[in-house]
């Protein structure tokens, strides 16, 4: 298993400690499925508690350096935002954090301590485009004052969703998470 000469390669074995939000026999599991399986899965209800549980994977995986995660739990974070949309979200009226429902604050700043330009971290700010361009109330308004790397990273998202403003009566932009077109400073209706 272990070859070289680290403390590891006689003994063939590695001890690896808990670690808050990275290390748990929640995420090792996680890890070792993905590994061997390729599969991602939690048996999670609570959608919150099932993004805490992907984000420990994400951080898992960036500690060790494994391969392909990255990109693969960006999508899996994606999903899981596209299942649990704000559930007052219906046809005639998207709320302002539609996206970031099942989102913290503990996420966002896991996120920041990925590397720049991971995907995991450009889906979260990417995620907190729309409620920051349709308001000032916004769920993580306060982040985005007080966290400069969290600011970095949805400025970064908010100029991709402008790039592809098209005029309709206003201006509108995509979200980039659900690809929705929506108005510039609106709380009301959305467009298709």
């Amino acid at each position: 298993m272990f070859e070289g000469n680290f403390l590891e390669s006689p003994q063939q074995t590695a001890i690896l400690e808990e670690e808050e939000s990275i290390v748990s026999v929640r995420s090792l599991e996680a890890l070792f499925q993905w590994l061997y399986l390729r599969v991602i899965k939690f048996d999670i209800e609570d959608a919150e508690e099932h993004m805490s549980a992907a984000m420990e994977l994400v951080r898992l995986g960036d500690k060790y350096d494994i391969v392909g995660l990255d990109h693969e739990m960006a999508q899996y974070i994606k999903g899981v935002l596209l299942a649990n949309l704000h559930p007052t979200t219906n046809r005639f009226h998207r709320h302002i954090d539609n996206n970031t429902y099942c989102i913290t604050r503990d996420h966002i700043f896991s996120a920041t301590r990925l590397p720049r330009d991971h995907p995991v971290r450009c889906i979260l700010a990417a995620a907190s485009v729309e409620g920051y361009l349709r308001s000032d109330t916004h769920k993580f308004a306060e982040e985005t004052q007080h966290h400069p790397i969290f600011s970095a990273d949805l400025l970064r998202e908010v100029r991709l969703a402008l790039n592809g403003i098209k005029p309709v009566r206003g201006a509108t932009f995509e979200d980039p998470i659900t690809g929705v077109r929506s108005e510039l400073n609106s709380v009301g209706l959305f467009w298709d």
